[in-house]
């Protein structure tokens, strides 16, 4: 199993999630209140897939290195 390229594919997933957090923190700029509070939901949504993409990247990774 290639843990190298398995790692880096959860690393460029989380890239883009984070691409995709900072247009929705740019869209809640100019958002009404009630969009504000969608966008709060997904931004949420969006940071708990981006946390959990580099915590399996990372172990991923530390597998790569034999440190895991």
């Amino acid at each position: 199993m290639d843990y190298l390229c398995w790692s880096m594919e959860y690393y460029n997933t989380a890239a883009d999630i984070a691409d995709v957090i900072e247009r929705l923190k740019a869209e809640r700029k100019s958002a009404s209140v009630s969009e504000k509070k969608e966008l709060d939901t997904k931004l949420s949504q969006y940071k708990i897939y981006y946390g959990e993409c580099m915590h399996i990247a990372d172990l991923l990774m530390k597998r790569y290195e034999g440190v895991a």
